[in-house]
């Protein structure tokens, strides 16, 4: 028997999974009204870049955010300030009054408040389910996420274009503010999380002024990642793998125009396979670090992630690149849920948005300068040697995150404190939640399947 996750996270995954739903509507019709504008590569590729200055500038400094405030608010005023340049945006598309520094605005502004939502699910997360809950709370929010984005949002988008090019932003505005009413049906803050400690409570006493203590958070959420090498490991080798695999992506029509000789209908199925990997990958990924442990897994999801993508790169016709393409959606996802999970179990929920977002901002950094470097790349080199070196420097990662980490008592990160360097002796797992007094009404309450 096992617990069931309960109405509260359910909320949140309908409140997450609606936001997705808008974005991948508004991620196929952004690039679609620019190149209207423009069909300078050179501009389309800007968009790409503006979104994902945000992560790298200012993610650190939401994680200080969610890491003082209600995570819940956070989330809710989030979407809110998501919803209004979007539907602002959509007033000048209905206009036809669209021009690219408008494009580019919406672009950069957007994932600003994305990353204080993320920022913030990771924590709530934790605070919502028990331990032994994460990998399937955080498989079935991946899953839901992914299919409503990729699956769903992208056709949505073609239907209303085909109507209004102004639709797909109404609809993803209106997403926002649905979305915002789900989380705030959460109610009050979680019992479990209680109050901040005193070390990152808001409006703490302090001589030296709120920029010196806003520094002191950012500098505790980098020394949360260093001083923990599985945590620090998953930052690096997530930066890596980020960089070779957008490298990759941002040549892959090239590629498969030019390489593999894919009509568009087959170029669009492979990525209808790697969403069905991506949730294979997200329901098996729970039963994996069960029976492997998060160091195994992680490591193994590296290696088959390296080898999917090498062997997309010597594919050869459309079925070798298709089964490809599902691989690395399986292994990606697999990975994915591993990593988070350990990262919300080992990590004080009060450090949580600030280790992720820290995280996050070495991802958005890799994905800048993949999106910087593709053209010049694949002027010295072949697109498909591209894909194949991605592929190996993912086998690469994979290998240096085993020999890196140490295995400790508990395979899952549940005792990674004892997996610590000699650094500040705040990083470390909460207590077990099972055995706290805010934790039990929770635990006992919850009905069995």
């Amino acid at each position: 028997m096992t617990a069931r996750l309960g109405k509260r996270y359910w909320l949140l995954w309908s409140s997450s999974s609606l936001a997705a739903l808008g974005d991948g509507m508004r991620l196929v019709a952004l690039p679609l009204l620019a190149y209207s504008v423009t069909d300078d590569p050179g501009n389309i590729t800007l968009i790409m870049v503006f979104a994902s200055l945000p992560g790298l500038l200012v993610g650190p400094l939401a994680g200080v955010l969610v890491d003082r405030l209600d995570r819940r608010r956070v989330i809710a005023a989030a979407n809110v300030l998501r919803a209004v340049p979007v539907l602002v945006f959509a007033a000048f598309v209905q206009s036809g009054d669209v021009r690219l520094p408008l494009v580019y605005a919406l672009a950069l502004l957007l994932p600003v408040f994305e990353v204080m939502v993320d920022s913030a699910v990771q924590p709530l997360m934790s605070e919502l389910l028990p331990e032994v809950l994460l990998e399937k709370g955080n498989s079935r929010i991946f899953i839901a996420r992914m299919l409503a984005q990729d699956v769903l949002g992208s056709p949505v988008a073609g239907a209303l274009m085909a109507v209004s090019a102004s639709l797909p932003f109404l609809v993803n505005g209106a997403t926002f503010l649905g979305a915002t009413v789900l989380v705030l049906l959460l109610g009050a803050r979680s019992a479990v999380r209680g109050p901040l400690p005193a070390a990152v409570a808001p409006g703490r006493d302090a001589p030296d002024g709120g920029a010196a203590r806003v520094w002191r958070d950012l500098k505790e959420g980098m020394a949360a990642i260093w001083h923990t090498p599985m945590l620090r490991t998953i930052a690096l080798t997530s930066a890596v793998l980020n960089f070779v695999l957008l490298v990759g992506s941002s040549l892959l029509v090239i590629y498969a125009k030019e390489d593999l000789r894919l009509t568009d209908t087959q170029f669009a199925l492979l990525f209808s396979a790697a969403a069905v990997g991506s949730a294979l990958g997200g329901w098996a990924a729970p039963h994996i670090v069960e029976r492997l442990g998060t160091r195994l897994t992680m490591t193994v999801g590296l290696v088959a992630i390296g080898a999917s993508r090498a062997g997309f790169g010597l594919a050869h016709g459309f079925w070798s690149a298709l089964t490809a393409f599902f691989a690395i959606g399986t292994a990606w996802f697999v990975f994915g849920v591993a990593v988070t999970s350990y990262m919300q179990r080992a990590t004080p929920n009060s450090l949580v948005g600030r280790v992720y977002a820290t995280s996050q901002a070495l991802s958005y950094g890799a994905a800048v300068l993949a999106a910087l470097t593709a053209g010049a790349l694949a002027r010295v080199t072949s697109v498909r040697s591209i894909m194949l070196l991605g592929g190996l420097a993912a086998i690469a990662c994979g290998l240096v995150a085993w020999r890196t980490t140490s295995p400790g008592p508990d395979r899952d990160g549940r005792a990674a404190a004892e997996d610590q360097d000699n650094g500040p002796a705040a990083v470390g797992p909460d207590a077990d939640r099972a055995e706290r007094p805010e934790f039990a009404d929770d635990l006992n309450t919850q009905a069995l399947d």
